[in-house]
């Protein structure tokens, strides 16, 4: 009989795990997939590395109007170039529109960014990256539980007495 309960109780953590890192992905998507801003945006700043980037001549703004009516406005600018790992890289930054000012030669890009790839984005709201690296971590811990319940139904079980 304990070997049974053993079983089910690993069963229930696996199946919990499952369930946390399920809800954590699907939010973590659904939230970066609902507005015009790249997915995870807050995370990627968090881990990219600081890069200094130079626009190209035009830049698309957008703004992001939310249910209240008010709306943030964000800039994506295709063909940005910088440096990373002393290697040049072309792609695209994602930046607040207010970090993206006009001046006499077009756009400038006058907050700090952090690339990852050919991503470069510049710093964003405080919620986004909270909200992403919280859902990272609860991803994380859920599959470090399915793992965890994985390794413990290999074992073979405990017999008492």
């Amino acid at each position: 009989m304990t070997e049974r309960r053993d079983r089910s109780t690993i069963k229930g953590l696996a199946v919990l795990s499952l369930i946390i890192t399920a809800i954590a992905v699907g939010v973590f998507f659904f939230f970066g997939s609902s507005s015009q801003k790249p997915t995870g945006w807050g995370a990627a700043y968090a881990f990219g590395t600081p890069v200094t980037v130079q626009l190209p001549s035009s830049c698309s703004i957008e703004t992001i109007v939310g249910r209240g009516g008010g709306g943030s406005r964000s800039g994506k600018c295709e063909g940005s170039t910088w440096t990373a790992d002393g290697k040049p890289v072309t792609g695209t930054l994602y930046a607040k529109a207010d970090d993206l000012p006009r001046s006499d030669g077009g756009r400038s890009f006058t907050g700090e960014a952090r690339a990852l790839g050919d991503r470069a984005y510049g710093e964003p709201e405080t919620a986004d990256t909270l909200l992403h690296l919280s859902l990272m971590g609860a991803a994380a811990l859920g599959l470090l539980g399915l793992l965890g319940c994985g390794i413990a139904a290999i074992l073979p079980a405990r017999r008492s007495g």
